[in-house]
């Protein structure tokens, strides 16, 4: 199965799947739609900024039996490796950042996992612009908040740009620590703008 995340974010896929499998399993929509929850179609945001952004970059693509997926490919300098960061790890992280940045108004054990995976991947490139991203979403930060059943996108970027010399210094876990934490924090708190 693969979807655009224009269409529908993890949540939509599941709930479309769960209704799915749900009627694939009895034949019929009666038992879903006894004891299912029905998706919502309606716009609950109104973004036209977005909305014509998202016009701007549209490319439209017909579906017929030739039809192939795109590659996925890109650079080859991109690096992979796991990360195991047992509890007591991150309990000592997010006490590290709230004993040196007690002013940091979020740090949660995301924060700081982020962190010290940002601040170790510098360590590997010289002096250039590095990018952190991930994306948060924001269904019940709304207000009013999107409803479970929302059959859509409510996630929204969070986007961390930094030199990586100022990444891989000493302080450097401190400092992407605080760079995140403050991104996160406005992102979480700003009802309007997401």
């Amino acid at each position: 199965m693969t979807n655009h995340h224009s269409l529908g974010d993890a949540s939509t896929r599941f709930c479309f799947l769960k209704a799915w499998t749900s009627i694939a399993q009895s034949g019929s929509d009666e038992s879903f739609l006894a004891n299912g929850t029905l998706p919502i179609y309606d716009r609950l945001v109104n973004n036209p900024k977005l909305d014509e952004s998202c016009l701007k970059k549209a490319k439209v693509e017909t579906f017929n039996e030739e039809y192939q997926l795109p590659r996925l490919s890109g650079p080859t300098d991109k690096v992979r490796a796991t990360f195991i960061l047992t509890r007591s790890a991150i309990n000592g992280l997010k006490k590290l950042v709230t004993t040196q940045l007690p002013r940091l108004a979020y740090v949660s054990s995301f924060t700081v996992a982020c962190a010290y995976i940002w601040s170790h991947v510098a360590s590997l490139h010289n002096d250039e612009l590095a990018l952190f991203g991930f994306v948060v979403n924001c269904r019940s930060r709304m207000d009013p908040p999107i409803p479970t059943a929302y059959f859509g996108n409510r996630n929204k970027p969070c986007i961390n740009l930094a030199k990586t010399l100022i990444l891989k210094e000493k302080v450097g876990f401190l400092t992407v620590a605080k760079l995140i934490g403050e991104n996160l924090y406005k992102m979480l708190t700003d009802k309007n703008g997401i």
